[in-house]
């Protein structure tokens, strides 16, 4: 791990190459594996990063399988995390906006976070706490730091951070798109049938997706209905400027090309999400 933890300052792209690895391959393999991890290519992802990914695969049996959650973040993440705090006396002020980080400087010109500024409407308190965390996006957190703390390298850092844009497209069939051994079960909806797993492809413009009513079937598989094709758009600059329509048409063409079993399926309903800063 000393040795990933050194390879910040590397492309993926290079340190491949100067093992051997070919140009071929980070196209047709590890661009749509990067643009899954970080919304960028390889030319433009650490090694770092990749690797320790590759690292963590490598020391585990079910390697060759993403598990995604059975369904929603809310009930299977950070609901659980939520009601181990709170069963030890931890508190959640939901809805209330960080408005200012108060803090004080000492002698030695250290920096001592000393609350957080909250409000909701024309309501303001200040929290205090052991020790602060700050999980934002990025633009949250350039927008949450002090501008004084600006002089600190570590977080003067943080304004040179770039967003990536992303475009999440989700699909619903009235079959099973990715059922490929028997078409007369792809078109019954007794019950769900394809590749429970997370899927990676270099020839559409979703560099990754996943039939979410096999990978997270507590929320998502639905009783008379079939796939929910959740398709993540990499890079997203190309399309943020199109209609959702034209999306979803490009996308649909696009899982029939990859799927040509699924022609005659009809989609039943669509969802598209933009975000023009994910990742960065």
């Amino acid at each position: 791990m000393k040795q990933i933890r050194d390879l910040d300052s590397i492309s993926f792209s290079d340190w491949f190459m100067s093992k051997g690895g070919t140009r071929a391959s980070i196209q047709r393999l590890w661009d749509p594996v990067a643009y899954a991890l970080g919304f960028i290519d390889c030319d433009n992802i650490s090694a770092r990063c990749m690797l320790t990914i590759f690292s963590l695969f490598a020391t585990k049996t079910e390697a060759s399988l993403l598990r995604m959650l059975k369904g929603s973040p809310d009930m299977y993440l950070s609901g659980p995390i939520r009601k181990y705090i709170e069963d030890r006396g931890g508190e959640f002020h939901l809805r209330w906006g960080c408005r200012e980080i108060l803090y004080n400087r000492s002698t030695d010109g250290g920096t001592l976070v000393t609350g957080l500024a909250m409000s909701k409407a024309t309501n303001k308190k200040i929290v205090t706490a052991d020790a602060y965390v700050a999980a934002c996006d990025v633009p949250g957190i350039k927008r949450l730091l002090p501008q004084e703390w600006k002089k600190m390298e570590i977080f003067d850092n943080i304004y040179k951070l770039d967003g990536v844009p992303v475009v999440t497209v989700q699909l619903r069939y009235n079959g099973w798109v990715t059922e490929l051994q028997d078409l007369n079960h792809s078109r019954q909806l007794k019950e769900a049938t394809g590749l429970d797993n997370l899927l990676y492809t270099p020839d559409a413009d979703f560099s990754c997706f996943a039939d979410l009513a096999l990978t997270s079937p507590e929320d998502y598989y639905i009783e008379g209905q079939g796939s929910l094709l959740q398709c993540v758009l990499t890079p997203g600059d190309p399309y943020m400027p199109l209609l959702n329509e034209e999306i979803i048409k490009r996308v649909s063409q696009q899982v029939l090309d990859l799927f040509p079993s699924a022609r005659g399926l009809e989609v039943t309903w669509t969802s598209v999400v933009k975000i023009g800063q994910s990742l960065y």
